[in-house]
């Protein structure tokens, strides 16, 4: 990695980290340049605007998303891989996720609805390979929404322990019959 990508990256995960904690607001050029030790020309040298640091985000959500279909497409059990991994986690992908959900919610940042329309694609591709059906696809992602929303929540709305392998082994039924 150069040292240009190296500075980019820490940028992003700087803006990413003040959305997170603080919200949209939050993320100025002055506080995300601060929050990455670069100065203020410094990130407007990679990063033109606030609107580019949210399709920075969103760029990196699609670079996920790839890696994550052509993760998923080839295994066999791809469904039940899937809805295992739908809990959240403190993975990368999840704090990009969070990060562009909070950002989509406002109107000027198409770019962050766009991605996540993107990384539902390519989710779907994925699954759509493993079944055989857009159809079944398209409800599998949605069950994953549900089981990352709650996971998310926690306290009494989380999921209990054991709920997702019950939701696998349902769902492999009604797949099967």
């Amino acid at each position: 990695m150069s040292k240009a990508d190296d500075t980019r990256d820490r940028i992003l995960d700087a803006f990413e980290q003040l959305v997170l904690e603080h919200g949209e607001r939050a993320g100025t050029i002055a506080a995300t340049a601060d929050a990455a030790g670069v100065s203020k020309g410094g990130l407007l040298y990679h990063f033109g605007s606030k609107t580019a640091l949210v399709e920075g985000l969103a760029e990196r959500l699609d670079r996920f998303g790839v890696e994550e279909e052509d993760r998923l497409s080839p295994m066999p059990d791809a469904v039940q891989v899937f809805l295992r991994e739908s809990l959240a986690a403190e993975h990368p992908i999840d704090r990009t996720l969070v990060a562009l959900l909070k950002l989509g919610q406002h109107d000027e940042h198409q770019a962050a609805r766009e991605a996540l329309t993107r990384l539902d694609e390519h989710y779907l591709a994925a699954l759509t390979a493993s079944l055989g059906d857009r159809d079944l696809a398209l409800l599998v992602v949605r069950l994953s929404d549900g089981i990352y929303l709650r996971s998310v929540i926690g306290g009494s709305g989380s999921l209990p322990a054991d709920s997702v392998e019950r939701v696998i082994a349902r769902l492999e039924l009604l797949l099967e019959g």
